[in-house]
């Protein structure tokens, strides 16, 4: 008899299942770099956003939403960021934003609702403030401009055409960054089916 055999099937597909967990979540890597965490920008001035993100991770383009801790809305920057590659990034001029230090960038997915990831907390001061100490632009990205206060009538400051984006026909491309996550489903759904009882997580 094996030495599996022992082993009660409910145990055994749990220990599979969180063995092969790692293979689901291995391309959901996604890292906002700039802004930094007490990263202070300027009004009237260019301010660099930049990421890194895992390249099969299904993400070609996303949105970008800058949000403020103590004040209800957002202020839209920018709808179908191209996103293709593992870094990207994307200059933001700002004007007569209100200053404060409780200010973070979310990128998204608006259309679904999903969240790829937040900034750090940051600072936005006022035009001419000695505290604000701009990095310098990103060179050869693209650049937004926004102005005033989160209002929600308001629509994206800029969005990019889908021909930037690497949309494509439909296929196998969706399914191509979705293939850890099925093999690893498919791994965990194989060792329930061998060890008899289906087990929910």
């Amino acid at each position: 008899m094996h030495v599996l055999s022992y082993l009660p099937s409910g145990l055994l597909s749990l220990f599979f299942a969180w063995y092969l967990l790692p293979l689901a979540y291995a391309n959901s890597y996604f890292v906002i770099s700039q802004p930094a965490k007490g990263n202070v920008w300027a009004n009237n001035a260019v301010n660099p956003i930049s990421w890194t993100k895992g390249l099969l991770d299904g993400v070609n383009s996303l949105d970008i939403e800058l949000a403020r801790l103590s004040e209800d809305g957002l202020i839209f920057v920018a709808r179908d960021v191209p996103a293709t590659s593992s870094t990207g990034a994307l200059n933001l001029y700002i004007q007569d934003i209100p200053a404060g230090d409780d200010y973070y960038l979310l990128f998204l997915n608006s259309t679904h609702g999903v969240m790829y990831a937040s900034s750090q907390r940051f600072s936005i001061a006022d035009a001419g403030n000695s505290s604000a100490t701009p990095a310098s632009p990103a060179a050869g990205a693209a650049t937004v401009t926004v102005s005033g206060a989160p209002n929600p009538t308001a629509v994206f400051a800029t969005t990019f055409p889908p021909s930037a984006n690497g949309v494509s026909a439909p296929g196998w491309k969706a399914v191509e960054g979705a293939r850890s996550q099925l093999v690893a489903i498919g791994a965990v759904m194989a060792v329930c089916a061998l060890g008899g009882a289906w087990t929910v997580l």
